[in-house]
């Protein structure tokens, strides 16, 4: 943990540095610095394991939702209105029934079989949803919006049910997300910057995420 804390330090100062003056050359919102600050430091508490990662995620998925539907991404607002609002409520009672001595949440591990199920659906649905998504009328890249969308959903039930494989999808979800607002960015979207760091953030953390949690599993 202490080894975390130092990474931690680095990570926020880099990360949250480059956001503001991201934020600032291109004169992006109030608000979408503020979903920015409160995904960083909700992907922060999920890492140590800290049930707080629910309360600050009610705000960054309001705030984040907002900014995706200027985007155009769909997806991304149906995902975090509709799904991660509420799951917030649930992730937090859900991680205080199972919490270690110390307060964080005790941590399981998937077999093989099911991990494999898990993610051949999750590619059906992907291609399905994606389907849909381009049948709304500003709807922006819908294939990538809907991988974001689909791989986030069964990442997060496997995080509430605090498998540590959760954290291997959100890798791949984070790298995919980088590149989807990269190209928002191309395309002279609002906020498309400050959120391009802040997906970079995420990615970094939830590869250090996923150390903490297979080396908390052995």
């Amino acid at each position: 943990m202490k080894k975390y804390l130092t990474f931690r330090n680095i990570w926020l100062v880099v990360f949250i540095s480059t956001g503001i003056w991201l934020s600032i050359s291109f004169g992006d919102s109030l608000l979408g610095f503020v979903a920015f600050i409160s995904g960083m430091l909700c992907v922060f508490a999920a890492a140590i394991g800290s049930r707080h990662t629910f309360s600050i995620g009610v705000v960054n998925t309001i705030t984040y939702s907002i900014v995706s539907y200027t985007a155009g991404l769909n997806g991304e607002v149906m995902l975090n209105a509709c799904y991660y609002l509420p799951l917030q409520f649930v992730g937090w009672y859900m991680w205080s029934k199972n919490r270690q001595s110390d307060g964080l949440v005790i941590k399981k591990t998937l077999k093989p079989l099911p991990t494999i199920s898990i993610l051949a659906g999750a590619s059906v649905a992907t291609y399905l949803y994606g389907l849909f998504l381009a049948t709304i009328e500003g709807q922006a890249i819908p294939m990538i919006d809907s991988f974001t969308t689909v791989f986030s959903i069964v990442a997060s039930v496997l995080m509430l049910l605090r498998y540590r494989e959760y954290w291997l999808l959100y890798i791949l979800v984070n790298m995919v997300s980088v590149f989807m607002w990269t190209h928002r960015f191309a395309s002279g979207v609002p906020d498309s910057a400050t959120m391009i760091v802040l997906w970079s953030a995420f990615l970094v953390n939830s590869v250090y995420g996923a150390y903490l949690w297979y080396k908390g599993t052995k």
